[in-house]
């Protein structure tokens, strides 16, 4: 074989195996190092610290499953030590396009759609990702409350509703008001499917809807209700509820195959 050929038939393998290239789940790690998000009054808990923690246990089941599983986060890597470990022993993508203030970017592909952390969902389209999973925590203030509010699982309109609907199911089931599980007060978990408006909201949302890619917000978890937070600060705990999230994730994925 003459050496162009075997350059022809490099290059027609390696083509080959780009295109069988599973599809990734995408993680994302909501805000960023320079915004945590909502924070327990305590000031011991906040979402982008939680979940630096323990994406790579979500990512892990994802991967044991059998399926493929990226990471991101829209700003700077942390300065934290401890969180920067975490996120590079994660493999964590750092886009680095913090939101700035009131700034908000269109997005790339779907100009018409302009938000929040879009560099997010302009890398997952740009993946062609299988689902995306938006990782927060949620509150609905800054005091203590024992009661918890429904708990909610936020999904694009067109096509993340089946997503949405087998994360909550696996949360009903295996960690909300079980023994040694969540305590919930029978609140249970509700899909709220949302077409966030383009300008000044969230966006991206609406880019993964027109790009064909189920998305979902996690906000089942609050941080200023004392039984979620005492739960949750827990390692053992937080693990547990990485874990059953990824399960709700691998069931929708397995009923997609």
């Amino acid at each position: 074989m003459k050496m162009w050929e075997k350059l022809i038939a490099v290059v027609v393998l390696l083509a080959g195996f780009a295109a069988a290239a599973p599809a990734p789940v995408v993680l994302d790690i909501g805000h960023q190092s320079n915004s945590r998000g909502a924070a327990s009054p305590d000031r011991a808990i906040n979402e982008y610290k939680f979940w630096c923690t323990y994406v790579g246990e979500v990512k892990t089941a994802i991967e044991a499953a059998g399926y493929s599983c990226v990471i991101t986060n829209r700003g700077l890597a942390p300065t934290d030590k401890a969180l920067a470990a975490a996120c590079q022993a994660a493999g964590v993508v750092q886009l680095n396009k913090p939101d700035k203030g009131a700034v908000r970017y269109p997005s790339s592909h779907y100009p018409e759609h302009i938000g929040c952390g879009m560099v997010s969902a302009d890398y997952a389209i740009d993946l062609g990702a299988r689902c995306v999973v938006f990782l927060h925590l949620n509150s609905v203030g800054s005091k203590w409350s024992t009661k918890p509010p429904t708990g909610l699982i936020i999904c694009n309109r067109k096509h993340g509703a089946a997503l949405a609907e087998s994360v909550c199911a696996v949360m009903r089931q295996d960690i909300l008001d079980r023994p040694g599980g969540m305590p919930n007060a029978g609140k249970g978990i509700k899909v709220l499917p949302r077409y966030i408006g383009s300008q000044p909201s969230a966006g991206w949302m609406n880019a993964l809807d027109e790009a064909g890619i189920p998305a979902i917000v996690f906000e089942a978890v609050y941080v200023n209700n004392r039984p979620h937070v005492d739960f949750i600060r827990k390692d053992a705990n937080a693990r547990k509820l990485a874990r059953t999230l990824a399960a709700g994730v691998i069931q929708w994925l397995k009923q997609q195959d």
